[in-house]
């Protein structure tokens, strides 16, 4: 019996560690309490075509609306991202736009080629979904992120959330207006 003993011991506390770890891996984060108005939004490494990845820390300095879609090539996403390049009334200029989906950062690019839009910025969350796992928004089993807007200011600090409901567009003019309020409150 004696000899049983630490092989049981092994067992429990390996048992004990894997469904903890499974725990911990499964814990789903709540959108609504990571991105806040007030708070920083969470760091995350996202791809850029033909260019070295990036992380939304560095994207600190400027004040940017990031517009969130599952995927760039559906209606409602490629309506969204339209919207938010023609009807900025010029805000593209002095803030940035971007647009996070979890299409490739090649697929980024040939949509933006073929829709005619140079004025946003696209961040791929593919392939590890790190922005999406942060923020909540990822989409457990689907590997697409829930639609939704964001205005942060030069510091990352949220200043308006627009978590979209399913299958609608969000309130672009309400995010481009509250981009301009912190333009103008920082000017």
């Amino acid at each position: 019996m004696k000899k049983n003993i630490p092989l049981i011991t092994t067992f429990i506390l390996s048992a004990t560690l894997f469904f903890t770890s499974l725990a911990i891996a499964n814990t789903k984060i709540n959108s609504s309490e990571v991105l806040k108005i007030g708070k920083e939004i969470p760091n995350a490494q996202l791809n850029r075509f033909a260019q070295s990845n990036i992380k939304i820390d560095d994207l600190k300095g400027k004040i940017k609306i990031i517009s969130v879609v599952p995927q760039l090539n559906t209606p409602v996403c490629d309506k969204q991202t339209h919207q938010f390049s023609e009807t900025n009334g010029g805000l593209d200029k002095d803030i940035d736009i971007i647009t996070i989906s979890t299409n490739t950062a090649q697929g980024q690019k040939s949509f933006a080629e073929k829709a005619n839009i140079s004025n946003l910025i696209f961040l791929s969350d593919s392939p590890e979904f790190n922005f999406g796992k942060s923020t909540g928004l990822l989409i457990e089993g689907m590997n697409m992120l829930r639609r939704t807007v964001l205005v942060l200011d030069e510091k990352n600090i949220i200043r308006y959330v627009d978590f979209v409901p399913r299958g609608g567009l969000p309130n672009i003019k309400g995010a481009l207006n509250a981009a301009k309020e912190v333009l103008l409150g920082n000017s």
